[in-house]
């Protein structure tokens, strides 16, 4: 994470145009990396939450890269706004969400307790999946009662669709 004198983050990022171009580049190879990856891992007897896991890393930095294209060059520079988008984790799921199909976003069935989940960004059940996804890789307490964390159940088929519809998207996306 980038910093800046005082030791906060940088709120804006200045690049040149081809910079910018680079990074979504580079966003888009990874993505496709993470996605052929993941489809791999899957093929073999492995861990649907790991999987699931990783896949939500790539549907961040799909919203990143749609952050990105919404740019517009201006005397060849890019004012990135570093910490409202680029390194904000609601800022690119919220993207991301609000450009995918359903079969994207759910990767299991089931219902979570709107009071701890609702953000007011997209679906509670949508954002709940996605953290609940996320905590496949540290553990946690449920609440102050010192109950255990229990781990998402997930789909591998639904998984697998969703993992073969994000590609396919990506693959589509055009780079300046």
């Amino acid at each position: 994470m980038l910093l800046d004198r005082t030791g906060r983050k940088v709120k804006i990022l200045e690049v040149g145009e081809e910079q910018w171009k680079a990074v979504m580049q580079e966003i888009h190879r990874r993505i496709i990396e993470l996605l052929t990856f993941v489809e791999e891992f899957l093929k073999t007897d492995s861990s649907e939450r790991i999987c699931a896991g990783l896949y939500t890393f790539a549907i961040e930095e799909y919203g990143k890269l749609l952050l990105l294209k919404a740019y517009k060059p201006s005397n060849g520079k890019i004012q990135i706004k570093y910490d409202k988008e680029f390194t904000n984790h609601t800022a690119k799921f919220n993207k991301a969400f609000q450009n995918l199909p359903e079969e994207c976003k759910r990767l299991y069935k089931g219902v979570f307790d709107p009071k701890i989940f609702d953000r007011g960004i997209f679906d509670t059940d949508e954002i709940a999946e996605l953290y609940a996804r996320l905590a496949i890789f540290y553990t946690d307490f449920e609440d102050l009662s010192g109950r255990i964390k229990s781990l998402l159940s997930v789909d591998r088929r639904l998984l697998q669709t969703a993992i073969t519809s994000l590609k396919s998207i990506v693959l589509k996306i055009k780079i300046p």
